[in-house]
């Protein structure tokens, strides 16, 4: 149970009565931990319980048209989004072709496992290109959008390079200066993340409980899953900065400093252990679910109310292994890696403990020595029409609810795909002492 101290720096808020809210029935641990209820000092952070993932509960989803509208169409996108003002809207990066942007407002969400009966967005802001117009021009070429985040009436928009082999790309970040017009804002940067391309994934806010302790508002980071593995952390990434700071808010480029909570490089694998690199990631044992050359982390944010830090996206070859270009059990030939088992392919959760994370901000842990307290399918029922992969997310802190979009989630009438959204609300009432953490469904790998 939380408590006030006269060592401590946690104080209530004015509105917040501890008295009356146990006579209602309703002292529950989010009702501590809306947004900037309040800061927590240290102890009071790591006496957090560790999420599980029962917490979630589906609330049903909402289709994005299909039409073009100014540079681009949601067809055959790679699923980036970011929820905008108030959370009343969302930015969606369109065809993979164009990497353009566009505005969406969020229609009521339909609570059904059918697509078809989903609501469909309606446009606010018509699809444009942004990578080639910061006034520094787009002098590394970057050619894909990772991530984005709306922040004070600007989007930071993390890119990379699809295929950099020499692993080259240092500028990767951008700002629109007014998100509110996409078509002739200005744009800042290529800025330079001190991480690189472990750092050019999602971008999410902080809870405010945090921020003072991480020394930041705001989280980046990235996975392997793209091409070229040696410029990439090999498992889910954390980085903490500031979005706030004047150097990310000019136009001209800039170096950003991050801090480290969560890294790994193909020297340091997640959860490797005393195995050979190739047997680890083509899962040749069948032991290896934690992480391969299929998985890929699309994004991660630390859950309020909890002190753990969520990572989704997907994984595969969990019980049948990995090949590159081989023929899978269904026929189908493979361009590269993929599972022996055309159906062995999940949405995957990785969670991590924030106690480990902050030992690694103070140099008592490395950041590839940690290990997710929980891992594995993320089964909770939702829309969906087979396998789609989660290729994008964003987390609305206002209302505790995670937005995830889902690759082919939605068949378009004559060919092709767009990406559905399908939301999940967090639900801690009632929680009071911490909880034990979900095992992992198979042991990490030593």
């Amino acid at each position: 149970m939380l408590r006030a101290s006269s060592q401590r720096r946690f104080q209530y808020p004015e509105w917040f009565s501890p008295m009356k809210m146990l006579k209602a029935g309703v002292f529950g641990l989010m009702g501590f931990f809306s947004a900037g209820a309040f800061s927590a000092d240290l102890a009071t952070l790591q006496s957090l319980p560790l999420l599980t993932m029962d917490k979630w509960e589906y609330i049903g989803g909402f289709r994005l048209p299909s039409d073009s509208y100014g540079e681009s169409n949601v067809t055959y996108s790679e699923g980036i989004i970011a929820l905008g003002a108030n959370g009343k809207s969302m930015y969606v990066v369109g065809h993979t072709y164009q990497q353009a942007i566009a505005e969406f407002s969020i229609p009521t969400l339909v609570n059904s496992l059918k697509v078809t009966d989903f609501k469909y967005a309606t446009v606010m802001q018509n699809f444009s290109r942004v990578l080639n117009r910061p006034e520094s021009g787009n002098t590394q070429n970057m050619d894909r959008i990772g991530g984005m985040a709306y922040v004070n009436g600007q989007l930071l928009v993390n890119t990379y390079v699809y295929y950099d082999a020499a692993a080259s790309a240092t500028h990767t970040t951008l700002v629109v200066k007014n998100a509110a017009n996409l078509a002739s804002s200005a744009v800042g940067g290529y800025h330079r993340y001190s991480a690189r391309a472990h750092a050019t994934g999602w971008i999410s806010k902080i809870p405010s409980s945090w921020q003072a302790e991480l020394g930041g508002t705001y989280i980046t980071g990235d996975s392997s899953g793209k091409a070229i593995i040696s410029r990439l952390s090999v498992g889910p990434s954390a980085f903490v900065f500031d979005p706030t700071n004047p150097s990310l808010g000019s136009l001209a480029p800039s170096a950003i400093q991050l801090t480290k909570l969560l890294d790994f490089s193909l020297d340091h694998i997640l959860g490797i252990g005393s195995q050979t690199m190739e047997s680890y990631m083509f899962n040749t044992t069948l032991k290896n679910n934690l992480w391969n050359h299929l998985s890929k982390a699309i994004y991660g944010f630390i859950v309020p109310g909890t002190r753990t830090y969520m990572t989704v996206g997907f994984n595969g070859g969990m019980t049948s292994g990995i090949g590159y270009k081989i023929t899978q059990d269904n026929g189908d030939v493979c361009g590269g890696y993929c599972a022996y088992k055309a159906s062995d392919y999940a949405n995957y959760y990785w969670l991590w403990d924030m106690n480990d994370l902050l030992k690694v901000k103070a140099g008592q842990m490395n950041s590839y020595d940690v290990k997710p307290h929980a891992y594995g399918k993320f089964d909770r029922p939702y829309a969906n029409t087979g396998f789609n992969a989660i290729i994008g997310g964003s987390f609305d802190e206002n209302t505790n609810t995670l937005y995830l979009s889902l690759e082919r989630g939605d068949a378009l009438p004559y060919s092709g795909w767009a990406p559905s959204i399908v939301a999940f609300k967090l639900n801690m009432a009632g929680q009071s002492p911490p909880l034990p953490p979900v095992n992992p469904s198979a042991t990490v790998v030593n």
